[in-house]
């Protein structure tokens, strides 16, 4: 009686240990069989031929393009793989509020209705740190008066990067990117940009510690007024 219990135990055993293998190797099986649907393969995007690179030391490729209200032109960055560079042109840069990485080099405009386009900028050795379309409101219908621009030229602070230790300038164009104006150079950062009642830039900008207001007519990008804030207490 007890061999038989005992014969009984291993027999029960072995099944289940053969329950389990058989467990086991169905799901091996649905695994190697489910894998092909689930590998996803990485295509690396194409390196596009936009700029001289003799170092070939870029990839470069286009940003989201960006339609400019109701004037039938685009603006689309140029980016680079890079977000460090040395003081030849190849740089890290953070936007002024966020510090978010940006990678903009240049910026195409195209006309959706001629098919023309051209570059902001001759070459890629400067680093676009904000973009923004001047109007009164953010309704898509609002009218574009003219775009702004924090660009990074030149390494100020020599520690072989451009970033947001250096110095900006502060410039303008019209919905086209033609008329490239620089309004400010060298200075700290911008504190507010925006178009007031006359339809002139309002703008309040940090240079050497010291703020300054100016206003800038958007019909002639020149510098109507421009003074630095008073100091607390100080007379009239």
């Amino acid at each position: 009686m007890k061999s038989d219990k005992f014969f009984k135990w291993i027999w029960n055993f072995n099944g289940l240990i053969l329950f389990v293998g058989i467990i086991l190797g169905s799901l091996l099986i649905v695994y190697q069989l489910s894998k092909p649907l689930f590998k996803k393969d990485t295509v690396a995007p194409p390196t596009l031929n936009l700029a001289e690179d003799a170092d070939d030391e870029e990839k470069w490729s286009l940003g989201y393009p960006n339609i400019i209200g109701n004037t039938g032109f685009y603006y689309v960055p140029l980016e680079s793989e890079k977000l460090y560079v040395d003081k030849k042109g190849r740089a890290e840069s953070f936007s002024m509020y966020k510090y978010i990485p940006t990678r903009s080099k240049n910026i195409v405009f195209i006309n959706s209705n001629t098919n023309e386009s051209s570059w902001l900028f001759k070459s890629v050795k400067q680093l676009i740190t904000e973009i923004r379309l001047l109007s009164f409101g953010n309704s898509p219908k609002s009218v574009i008066k003219a775009i702004s621009y924090e660009v990074i030229n030149n390494d100020t602070n020599n520690d072989g990067v451009f970033d947001n230790k250096d110095r900006r300038t502060f410039a303008l164009s019209e919905v086209s990117g033609s008329r490239y104006t620089q309004i400010i150079e060298g200075y700290n950062r911008i504190v507010e940009s925006k178009l007031n009642e006359e339809g002139n830039l309002f703008v309040v900008f940090i240079d050497n510690n010291e703020v300054y207001s100016m206003l800038v007519d958007l019909i002639t990008f020149k510098v109507i007024d421009k003074k630095p804030l008073p100091k607390v207490g100080a007379s009239k």
